[in-house]
């Protein structure tokens, strides 16, 4: 399958790397924060607005079809990583990395929320 983002990277292992500036506009993708504690997309660093939330220790319990497109995010690109690699194994088709996380996503001054627009997830 062709990436819906067309600036997006294939990694070897089957998910696709994406900057801040390749999803920044986008509507039509699911972000999933998969960082350790639901805090953590309040604090600091904050989340992308209308993101959902599912800790990578829970990620097993993400169920849509193997076609949607899903960014991962989390602090610094790790966890996301680690995260891409377990739904490009579970045969996701559009799984999408945000190399650097919200690291990253702040250094480049994109827009970040903090308290009430995020969701936990529920399949």
């Amino acid at each position: 399958m062709e990436a819906r983002i067309p600036e997006a990277h294939l990694h070897r292992r089957g998910y696709y790397q994406v900057r801040p500036s390749d999803i920044i506009s986008r509507t039509d993708l699911l972000l999933l924060d998969v960082r350790f504690a639901p805090e953590d997309l309040d604090g600091d660093a904050g989340h992308i607005h209308q993101t959902l939330y599912l800790p990578l220790a829970e990620l097993e319990r993400f169920e849509h079809p193997l076609d949607t497109p899903v960014v991962l995010i989390c602090g610094n690109g790790r966890e996301s990583v680690r995260a891409a690699e377990r739904l490009a194994a579970r045969e996701f088709t559009e799984v999408y990395h945000l190399v650097g996380g919200m690291l990253r996503w702040n250094a480049e001054e994109r827009p970040v929320s903090r308290g009430g627009s995020w969701s936990h997830y529920t399949p």
